[in-house]
């Protein structure tokens, strides 16, 4: 018992082991010009030319009119819940995550109006303070609000849409910078 415990130690260390390694080769290859991007469960990691974080709608239209003008490309990187190399991008990424804020909240309409980049775990709580809650959700909290609905997140039920189609309203960034 004791040989097969050490050997299932041996696995679990080997295991861990490679992951870092893949890290570390992903994090220190020549060109690397910032830190490595990796989905949630680790399976995947890329670099990056530059990972920007705006924490106001202007600093977003920022972003989006400086990467039109110098003809590159951005790519928007949620919570990392993809397993594939959606948000792969040697260029701009662009994280929501500092967009994140309540906008309103009007407990008489049942209705709350919150920024891109906000978690559902986050969301979740925040509509608890105020006694609301979802009608259906997907099984994972840490998707952000404009990933989920960008990408049909669904919970169950025949009766429930996916998420978008719990979004009354939206304001929307064009690729030009053109806020919508």
């Amino acid at each position: 018992k004791l040989l097969l415990l050490i050997k299932r130690m041996a696995g679990c260390i080997s295991s861990c082991l490679l992951i870092l390694l893949a890290w570390a080769l992903v994090h220190f290859l020549p060109g690397s010009k910032g830190p490595p991007v990796t989905n949630y469960d680790g399976t995947i990691y890329f670099n990056h030319e530059s990972l920007r974080t705006p924490a106001t709608k202007e600093e977003i239209v920022e972003v989006v009119k400086s990467a039109s003008k110098d003809g590159r490309k951005i790519h928007v990187v949620g919570s990392g819940h993809s397993w594939s190399h959606v948000a792969h991008s040697t260029d701009i990424l662009l994280s929501l995550h500092n967009y994140a804020g309540v906008v309103s909240v009007d407990v008489q309409e049942k209705r709350i109006t919150v920024q891109a980049g906000m978690t559902f775990h986050t969301l979740n709580a925040v509509l608890d303070q105020h006694g609301l809650a979802m009608k259906n959700l997907g099984s994972i909290s840490a998707q952000t609000v404009a990933g989920a609905i960008s990408t049909g997140t669904h919970g169950t039920g025949l009766k429930f849409g996916n998420l978008a189609t719990l979004v009354t309203k939206l304001e929307l960034i064009s690729g030009s910078g053109e806020v919508r």
